[in-house]
C-alpha cells in the first residue's frame, strides 16, 4: 500500500510517498513544487490539473490525503490552496483512488502509539532517517500526516 499525502500552500506544493507499515515505513519520494507566478486562474487550474496527473501517474497511490486549513482566506488562498485541492479530488476520484482530506489538528501522538507530549517531529525524523531536503517542518508535517494512514 502506497499514500500520498499533499500539502498545498499559498506558494507551493508539498507532497510525500510513503509505503510499508506505521511501524516500518518506507519513503518513496517526498518534493516540494512552486507555483507559478503571474497565472490567471484559468491557466494556474490548469497546470493543477497537468501537475497533479503527472504526480498520480508517478507514484501510483493507493491512497492520497491532503492537509485541510481554513486560514487567513484570500483571493489568493483560494485560487492557489482549494482550487488545488479540487482539482485533486476530481483526478483521484476519475481514477478510482480514495481520497480524504486530514485537519492538523488529528495528526497527534496517539496516533502513532507515542505517549501525549511526544515531539512528533522529531519521530519522523528518527522512523524516516532525517532525509535531505527538501525536510522543513512543512515535509515533516506532510510526512506525519501521510504515515497516519498506513496499518
Amino acid at each position: 500500500m502506497s499514500i500520498l499525502g499533499f500539502t498545498f500552500t499559498t506558494t507551493g506544493i508539498y507532497l510525500c510517498s510513503i509505503s510499508g507499515t506505521k511501524l516500518e515505513p518506507v519513503l518513496n519520494r517526498k518534493l516540494k513544487l512552486n507555483l507559478p507566478q503571474n497565472l490567471q486562474v484559468e491557466q494556474l487550474v490548469e497546470w493543477f490539473e497537468t501537475e497533479l496527473s503527472l504526480i498520480l501517474n508517478k507514484d501510483k497511490p493507493s491512497y492520497v490525503t491532503y492537509r485541510l486549513t481554513f486560514s487567513n482566506i484570500s483571493h489568493n488562498y483560494i485560487a492557489n490552496v482549494f482550487y488545488g485541492q479540487a482539482i485533486l479530488n476530481l483526478l483521484c476520484s476519475k481514477r478510482s483512488i480514495g481520497i480524504s482530506h486530514t485537519s492538523p489538528a488529528s495528526i497527534v501522538a496517539s496516533k502513532f502509539n507515542l505517549p501525549k507530549d511526544a515531539d512528533l517531529r522529531k519521530y519522523i525524523d528518527l522512523i524516516l532517517g532525517s532525509p535531505a531536503n527538501p525536510w522543513d517542518a512543512k515535509m515533516r508535517d506532510n510526512a506525519l500526516m501521510t504515515l497516519i494512514y498506513l496499518s
